[in-house]
């Protein structure tokens, strides 16, 4: 346990010459400058000039008992009353406990790889032979081999592992490892939480692990498919304990533009709205503002159309112009595999994503900042998603093609279907114009028609919510011949978490829009999002 023994710095302000000292006589110096700060105080106190009004000395002396009781509190010789400081004082010590490893594990990384080796830490030679690992196709065998041949060649005093094994726990205590989470083939849901255990997804039946076509043998441990997630709370606390990171995490905060032109997110009118929604978020920063992006790619060969990956990944709007969009400050978070593209089933995909965002938008994480060296509650949200049309239908889950195929327009979206093309055209783009405008009566500039009409009121989130307030998910491929499945006969839930809320809903009637409805495929996960 404590006592005066141990060794504390002096927290005055104006004491700033005092060394480390005892507890007991950074106390005993405190109460002396406080019967300092009272006798200066006093009314007899007019010889060099301190002229005191009585409000402002006893706003002074509130403020001083008050910085005095909290001092107090912190150095540990509180009660019961102050037994949350000492909790949120246990923390702070937790938190530079971690910060001492990390340091310590930093120090280790850059440790060169032999005394004289001046190209090369241990960390860098690492990722440089993982590098070459990946893009030459090497097996974890051959992998092996050469590093338990490397530090034969090099100075007996050399720092490089020699298994691959102890590699991979070197970089797993950066955080830089992900996480395996089987997934149905059929994309009906996710091997985790309530669902960890089973051996057959509990929607289509479908065996989780792969089977030996010749002998009909199941592989168990070999999973159909598997998603890699990428944690993200890790790597944003990471980020700020790096001074030049987290200085440019705070870029957003005072270079707003002033002059009405758009140059950064941080000018919208969307990042305003937050703001003014937001205020206690917004406040703060340090917290963070998050875009999601997703498409598909062939990882093999561009003419090779049989296999699509999708990989989710996240940009950083804190960040000035310049950085935000470089690759090496976008987070990749998942890699859904294929052979298919998701489509609306992408959401089951979502959900560890998903979850970590709500964590940090409801709880928040204690974080290190290592430009103001303390401890802060980091927070963040995600404000926009960044795709092709096709991948923005997945995501919202509405249709993106069709008689219906605007999803700001809706039911009353203009289209037009030409016979011969066999395709439907959107126009009546005139709508958006004045009355009064000569191009709504130019017949042969545009469709051959003079325009009268007037635009639509567009769908408002508020509006859509509302309408998708008791839709019901079916995360599941089915694949019917000769007619398609009609998208709101669903009788599933599409996360683990939907079961006891969708109950709730259930009770509550709402008046729903029937022909708006039926352009919607789901109700997106963004949904789960409180903001």
């Amino acid at each position: 346990m404590p006592g005066d023994t141990e060794m504390v710095i002096c927290p005055c302000i104006d004491c700033l010459n005092v060394a480390r000292q005892s507890r007991s006589d950074v106390v005993a110096h405190l109460v002396t400058r406080g019967m300092e700060e009272a006798y200066k105080r006093s009314s007899d106190w007019y010889h060099h000039g301190e002229l005191n009004s009585g409000a402002k000395g006893l706003s002074n002396e509130n403020q001083w008992n008050e910085e005095f009781v909290g001092i107090y509190k912190a150095d540990g010789y509180s009660d019961e009353g102050f037994a949350r400081q000492d909790f949120l004082g246990e923390i702070t010590e937790g938190e530079d406990k971690k910060e001492d490893e990390f340091l310590a594990k930093l120090a280790d990384a850059e440790t060169p790889l032999y005394p004289s080796c001046v190209n090369h830490c241990k960390l860098s030679a690492i990722v440089s032979l993982f590098r070459v690992k990946t893009h030459n196709g090497w097996s974890d065998k051959s992998f092996n081999d050469l590093l338990e041949t490397l530090p034969e060649m090099l100075p007996e005093d050399n720092v490089l592992h020699s298994s691959l094994y102890e590699v991979k726990k070197f970089l797993k205590s950066f955080d830089m490892g992900y996480q395996k989470i089987h997934a149905c083939v059929n994309d009906c849901c996710l091997f985790r939480m309530k669902y960890k255990k089973l051996d057959n997804c509990p929607k289509c039946k479908a065996s989780r692990w792969k089977t030996n076509l010749h002998t009909g043998e199941v592989k168990k441990g070999v999973a159909q498919k598997v998603l890699r997630y990428f944690p993200i709370i890790p790597r944003l606390k990471r980020m700020f304990r790096s001074t030049d990171m987290a200085k440019l995490l705070r870029w957003h905060f005072n270079n707003k533009s002033s002059d009405g032109r758009l140059r950064h997110p941080v000018d919208s009118v969307t990042w305003d709205q937050m703001n003014h929604k937001y205020p206690t978020f917004a406040s703060e920063e340090r917290n963070v503002r998050l875009g999601l992006s997703t498409d598909g790619f062939n990882p093999f060969n561009m003419k090779n159309t049989r296999y699509s990956f999708w990989p989710v990944l996240l940009v950083n709007y804190n960040l000035p112009p310049d950085e935000c969009m470089k690759k090496e400050n976008i987070m990749l978070t998942l890699l859904i595999p294929g052979p298919q593209q998701p489509g609306n089933n992408i959401d089951i995909y979502l959900e560890p994503l998903i979850e970590d965002l709500n964590h940090l938008w409801n709880e928040g994480e204690l974080t290190y900042d290592a430009l103001s060296q303390n401890t802060f509650t980091l927070k963040a949200m995600l404000l926009w998603t960044i795709s092709d049309f096709p991948a923005y239908g997945n995501l919202a889950g509405c249709k993106v093609k069709g008689k219906m195929g605007c999803p700001l327009c809706g039911k009353n979206t203009d289209s037009m279907w030409l016979k011969f093309s066999r395709k439907h055209v959107y126009m009546s783009h005139r709508k958006g114009l004045s009355p009064t405008h000569r191009y709504r009566g130019k017949k042969s500039w545009f469709d051959g028609k003079a325009e009268y009409g007037r635009k639509a009121r567009i769908l408002t989130g508020r509006d859509l919510s509302q309408n998708l307030k008791n839709f019901k998910n079916n995360f599941r491929i089915v694949k019917e011949s000769g007619r398609k499945r009609k998208q709101r006969e669903c009788v599933g839930s599409g996360s683990d978490n939907d079961d006891e809320s969708s109950e709730s809903d259930e009770e509550e009637e709402v008046e729903v829009d029937e022909e708006e409805l039926s352009k919607w495929k789901k109700m997106s996960i963004f949904y789960k999002l409180p903001y």
